[in-house]
Order: C-alpha cells, then sequence, then structure tokens
C-alpha cells in the first residue's frame, strides 16, 4: 500500500504543476472531478486529485483515508447499482470540505456522469423505438376493444 500512496503523491505533484481538476467553492472546499476516465481507474484519479486540492490544508494520511471511505461506497454504486462496465467511460465529480475541527474531509453531491459510444446510443435507440411501435400496437388494439364495446352498449 506504501508504494501506492508514494506514487499517488508523485502524480498528484505531477498534475499540480500540468493539469488541475480542481475547482475552489470556498475556505477548504472544493469541486473534485476526475475528468474522463475508464471506470477501473477511477479510485486512483480521485484520490490524486485530492492529494492536489489538499494536500497544503490537510495532513496525507487524513486525505487517503477519507478518499478511500469515499472510493468504497462509489464502488457500490458504480459497480452494482449502475452496473458500469471496468473499461466504460465516466466522470465523478464531488464537493469536499475539510473540516479543520474534525480533521475530516466532508463529501458532499457525489455525481457519476456515464458516458455511452455511438453503437450503445443506437441500441438503445433501437429498443426505444420498438418498444414505442408495441405500444402503438396495443393502443390499437385497445381502441377496437373500446368501440366494440360501445358498439355493443349503444
Amino acid at each position: 500500500m506504501s508504494e501506492e500512496i508514494n506514487r499517488d503523491v508523485e502524480r498528484a505533484e505531477e498534475y499540480e504543476q500540468t493539469t488541475t481538476r480542481v475547482s475552489a467553492l470556498g475556505k477548504n472546499r472544493f469541486e473534485l472531478s476526475t475528468g474522463l476516465i475508464i471506470a477501473a481507474r477511477y479510485a486512483d484519479k480521485l484520490r490524486r486529485v485530492a492529494l492536489v486540492a489538499f494536500s497544503k490544508i490537510a495532513p496525507r494520511d487524513i486525505i487517503i483515508r477519507d478518499i478511500s471511505e469515499l472510493n468504497k461506497q462509489l464502488y457500490t454504486k458504480i459497480v452494482e447499482e449502475m452496473k458500469v462496465g471496468k473499461l466504460d467511460v465516466i466522470r465523478i465529480l464531488v464537493d469536499a470540505e475539510y473540516d479543520e475541527q474534525n480533521q475530516r474531509l466532508n463529501f458532499t453531491n457525489v455525481r457519476i456522469i456515464r458516458y455511452f459510444t455511438e453503437d450503445q446510443c443506437k441500441e438503445k435507440y433501437a429498443d426505444v423505438i420498438r418498444e414505442n411501435e408495441e405500444l402503438k400496437k396495443e393502443i390499437g388494439e385497445l381502441k377496437q376493444k373500446l368501440q366494440d364495446i360501445l358498439k355493443v352498449l349503444k
């Protein structure tokens, strides 16, 4: 684990110099963004972005601890609830605030955006068209039954 953390710290320092995926929202409060990534890499990327954002105001062990906790919650949502595949493209945005008094990072407004390929969109569109046609047919049948019932009642 230590080697992985050291690697992330080095990458975080590199990110700080090249691209920041952090927007300041207030004192000790930031919006963290992973950017577009494959789902399998979200945890590493989110940890690195948090290290960049909070490295000057929070102890490293607190950042790692709290981001790990968030990553566990995100795993459940991404894999089990949203059924996102490892190679699917996603973006995670989260508002994070460092609470100096309680020595914690607090996360709010977590957004997971899933992106689809053109083929996936076409497939979903075809499914919607198919379902729409079935519903039209069913509505037509119901209208006919209603007309038959009305004829019988007259």
